[in-house]
């Protein structure tokens, strides 16, 4: 259920032709929150709270919530000026949405926590996805 749901989302949006709020779509897939809002926001950066990440469970860390990895869930971007516009149309599809953080264009990805107001990630995304030391392997 909560699958279509989220594809009437979408499809509404689509629908909207250049009206569409979503900037860009990334399926949550292996590596949980971690991995799917740093890539979506590369090389931009971007800063997120991740108390705004739905949960069942308030007793979570921020690294169980960090690397949680959930079904039937994605991360989007949309315009800031399209928040109202894309909250409605959420709230008609009856299709729970999180708006987890803003881009900052400074390239770091930045996770703060606002139960106690720490900042457990504070990382450059070059040196995260894609400036890595290569990894050699010898036979």
């Amino acid at each position: 259920e909560m699958e279509n749901r989220m594809n009437r989302l979408m499809r509404a949006c689509c629908d909207l032709g250049d009206r569409n709020p979503i900037i860009s779509v990334h399926d949550q897939g292996a590596g949980g929150n971690g991995n799917v809002l740093k890539e979506i926001v590369e090389p931009a950066g971007a800063v997120y709270d991740i108390r705004k990440v739905y949960v069942g469970d308030s007793t979570l860390s921020v690294l169980e919530i960090w690397g949680a990895e959930y079904q039937e869930n994605n991360a989007l971007l949309i315009r800031p000026s399209d928040e109202k516009l894309f909250q409605e149309i959420a709230d008609r599809e009856n299709c729970p949405i999180r708006i987890l953080g803003e881009v900052t264009g400074d390239g770091k990805v930045v996770v703060h926590d606002s139960q106690n107001g720490s900042t457990p990630v504070d990382l450059p995304l070059e040196l995260v996805l894609g400036k890595m030391p290569q990894k050699t392997f010898v036979d």
